[in-house]
């Protein structure tokens, strides 16, 4: 009889045995196909993440290194300012598609109206609102918070988180671009102008932090914000409406002293997928990355994708684990089901049969009934697939909230533009979409297919290197 029939035959007659298996092999692919399918979902879900998180990436000062070289040395280091030859020569990058250069400085008003003071105020009066500023030297520069402003260092306004977010918007002439370099050119915010009576066109004289240097700029343009100072009675200099951007490289002819360089370079990426692989091209320049770091708002990337990474680890977990044990599982009971058979495969090889045709039979049952339960999978699949890992995820959330909120309640402090601090928070991604896909389901069936055949072949190999008479006096 051919060994297919004789299989089909003994799968009728061994219904119980049959549906054990088939049981075991449907929790076995079910399992197999969500940690796939997981896993996809959650590389889907990490991609978001970043697309969200946008595909800039900012050059700056450690200051988490600076820090702990502080610590250990007792002393504040002094960090190479940044070579901005080597900063440009970063943005030639095949990964870059548009970079800025972001500095601030202060500057004191020369015959400015600051928005928000009175009129001691302006001239500077008394010892109030007076701050010091340690230049590199370590002699100190005393600033007047009331009769002095912020300005804002960029290659390009329109590049300027402020404007790009619509918080800032230019209202008369034109913004600033990178022709403009070295041009003593200002945008000035509409307040300040108006309390000033100024124009495009016009030109006003600002003085440095250290009143060392004065330089006369020419407005080209007038801007609004709708950012507000923080704090009811904040000084002018904190005052956003106080603010002037100009060119780079005209600033940092107003720029102290300080020590340590405020530079800050944005590298604007074509795709947010490259951004590990500008990473590593940027470590290969001449940047020295013991005192700079580069930045793509790292820490908020892991606050959203850790517990994303966590299930993604555990399905993969699951993969190894179930394929494992349910390959000794189904071995064992295929095992049991072959000694149960010794009778038949005596007699069978008594009569002629080749050994291989029996291993055959065995794997056309085992891999027979496989193939049921993997079309059963398919239906099942997606379900389970997405309650396994809405389960996962709900409880990563809930253990990465305890650890956020017993730590730092969530908020990551980041450098913004221009050096400022700013809070961050981004919540965790909370939802994954599981769906199943064809390749998700080839490497299951690859999976399956695999425990199928070992599963039967080593019980029955243990059974078959006997002879006839050998395996029938076992039986007995």
């Amino acid at each position: 009889m051919n060994f297919m029939k004789r299989a089909i035959l003994s799968m009728k007659k061994r219904v119980g045995t049959s549906l054990i298996l088939m049981a075991i092999f449907l929790i076995v692919t079910n399992l197999v196909l969500a940690g796939f399918t997981i896993q996809n979902a959650s590389k889907k879900a990490a991609d978001a993440a970043r697309k969200k998180l946008g595909a800039d990436v900012t050059l700056s000062l450690d200051f988490d290194k600076l820090g702990q070289q502080a610590r250990e040395t007792g002393e504040m280091p002094n960090p190479p300012k940044l070579n901005t030859k080597e900063a440009d020569q970063l943005a030639k990058s095949k990964y870059v598609k548009d970079y800025n250069y972001i500095t601030s400085t202060l500057g004191i008003s020369d015959g400015l109206k600051l928005v928000g003071a009175s009129e001691g105020e302006e001239e500077g009066k008394g010892k109030a609102g007076m701050a010091a500023v340690r230049g590199g030297s370590g002699s100190g520069t005393e600033i007047d918070m009331n009769s002095s402003f912020m300005i804002e260092g960029v290659r390009k306004t329109a590049l300027q988180e402020s404007f790009k977010n619509g918080k800032s918007k230019i209202t008369d002439g034109k913004p600033i671009t990178e022709q403009m370099k070295d041009q003593n050119v200002a945008l000035m915010e509409k307040r300040l102008a108006e309390l000033n009576n100024l124009k495009v066109g016009d030109k006003v004289k600002v003085q440095s932090g250290d009143k060392k240097e004065t330089l006369e700029v020419e407005i080209i343009g007038i801007y609004e914000t709708n950012e507000q100072a923080m704090g009811q009675q904040a000084p002018p200099i904190m005052d956003p409406a106080n603010k002037l951007y100009m060119p780079h490289s005209t600033m940092k002819k107003l720029e102290i002293d300080q020590g340590i360089s405020s530079i800050q370079v944005v590298y604007f990426l074509k795709d947010p997928q490259n951004i590990e692989a500008f990473k590593e091209e940027a470590k290969k320049s001449d940047i020295d990355f013991n005192y700079y770091k580069l930045d793509a708002h790292d820490s908020l990337y892991k606050q959203m994708i850790g517990p994303i990474e966590n299930i993604s680890s555990t399905s993969q977990m699951i993969i190894y684990i179930v394929s494992i044990a349910g390959a000794i599982i189904l071995g064992l009971i295929i095992m049991l089901s072959i000694k149960a058979r010794r009778k038949e495969m005596g007699i069978l090889l008594s009569i002629g049969e080749k050994k291989w045709k029996l291993m055959a039979q065995f794997v056309v049952e085992v891999v027979c009934i496989a193939i049921l339960a993997f079309g059963l999978s398919i239906t099942t699949g997606a379900k389970i697939s997405q309650f396994i890992g809405n389960n996962l995820l709900s409880s990563e959330i809930a253990t990465a909230g305890e650890e956020t909120n017993t730590s730092q309640n969530g908020t990551v402090m980041v450098a913004g533009p221009g050096g400022t601090v700013q809070n961050q928070k981004e919540d965790p991604i909370d939802k994954i979409n599981v769906s199943v896909k064809g390749e998700d389901v080839g490497k299951m069936g690859g999976i399956g297919l695999a425990i199928a055949i070992l599963a039967t072949l080593l019980p029955a190999l243990s059974i078959l290197r006997l002879n006839p008479k050998q395996i029938l006096l076992k039986d007995e």
